[in-house]
């Protein structure tokens, strides 16, 4: 018999705990411990239950779920899946700032007609979530590397070139956003690259992905727009419902949205955007595989170094889910394999050793 996973239900909704409720309790594999109104209870349940997983809404009285979220990660081992309206964005960016594994939209009063539809997207992340190790996401969280990680040194790095002459490509997933911060701390604006970006993410929080981004280093980030030309010191974000490529034309590079079929199941994926820099790109291209769910930009990886590039990848330890970098590792091209506080200054290396040199 599979394994039992023990979930708690926090909504400040009676009628939201209840459809969740009766819907997620239809699959053997759940069992519903308890439910909860604010996030005072959710903390008390939290301890007294020991659930595996807990469903918690943000907008609640008393403690919203964003206020309850650093308590209930200091007293219990669950991992939680926020649950948030679409015009949460920045406030369920910070929810996984703060930790939380994984995130959907709520369902809301009429929606009974979808019901089924939004429990079975529950319940894969609710599953998802399970077998994430319960430490997992503290290590990814902590600053325990931070004072390995080298200084950001702008006078070591080379002159911003007007050309550019490396792209670098980043793909994450499943506690990729906090990891994604970690790296754009220790970016420099000053270096001839361009950064690129595709974070699995629902319909509505690239936006807040990129503004946050932007607010914690000197990379300045935003959605990628068809047809815009890359430029040295800046980062594009793949908006959501679309892949993101570049065509590089002699010096100038820009940004091709396309709408072909998902890969993964997902849009945007790693794999076309990483295809895309190793063909235009070649021996100037880079890419760093964070952590995240699946394999998605495994064989973009490859056809990085097939292309001449250079491949990081997140480690085992400090990833919330080690399945994009260890798909990585698995195809056994030449990779390294970092903390997540190192990521930047392997990026930082792998662009000055490739940008010598360039026209």
């Amino acid at each position: 018999m599979p394994l039992t996973i023990r979930v708690l239900v926090v909504d400040d909704s009676a009628l939201i705990r209840q459809m969740l409720t009766r819907a997620l309790s239809m699959d053997p594999r759940i069992d519903i411990v308890g439910t909860a109104k604010n996030g005072v209870e959710a903390i008390e349940k939290a301890r007294q239950l020991s659930p595996d997983v807990i469903t918690l809404d943000i907008e609640m009285p008393e403690l919203t779920g964003l206020e309850a979220l650093p308590h209930i990660r200091k007293h219990s081992d669950a991992r939680v899946v926020m649950l948030s309206s679409l015009d949460d964005s920045d406030t369920t960016y910070r929810a996984l700032s703060l930790g939380a594994v994984d995130f959907m939209h709520k369902p809301h009063a009429g929606m009974a007609s979808s019901i089924t539809e939004l429990t079975d997207h529950l319940l894969k992340k609710i599953k998802t979530a399970y077998r994430i190790s319960p430490d997992a996401t503290s290590v990814a969280l902590a600053d325990v590397d931070v004072a390995t990680a080298p200084p950001l040194d702008a006078s070591s790095d080379v002159a911003r070139a007007d050309n550019l002459a490396v792209a670098v490509a980043i793909a994450a997933s499943t506690g990729g956003p906090p990891a994604l911060e970690r790296v754009f701390t220790g970016l420099s604006a000053s270096l001839p690259a361009a950064y690129l970006i595709v974070q699995h993410l629902p319909q509505g929080f690239s936006a807040s992905l990129a503004k946050r981004l932007s607010a914690v280093g000197e990379i300045g980030v935003a959605e990628a727009v068809d047809g815009e030309l890359l430029e040295p010191g800046r980062g594009y974000i793949a908006p959501y419902g679309a892949h993101m490529l570049v065509e590089r034309v002699g010096s100038e590079a820009r940004v091709v949205l396309s709408d072909s079929a998902p890969m993964h199941g997902v849009r945007p994926a790693a794999d076309p955007l990483l295809e895309s820099v190793a063909r235009s790109f070649g021996t100037h291209a880079v890419c760093a595989v964070l952590t995240g769910m699946g394999s998605d930009g495994a064989q973009g990886a490859l056809a990085v170094r097939q292309a001449g590039g250079e491949v990081v990848v997140q480690d085992e330890a400090t990833s919330v889910v080690w399945g994009m970098p260890g798909a990585v590792m698995r195809l056994g091209a030449q990779v390294r394999a970092v903390p997540v506080g190192l990521v930047a200054a392997e990026l930082r290396r792998a662009i000055r050793s490739r940008s010598e040199g360039a026209s």
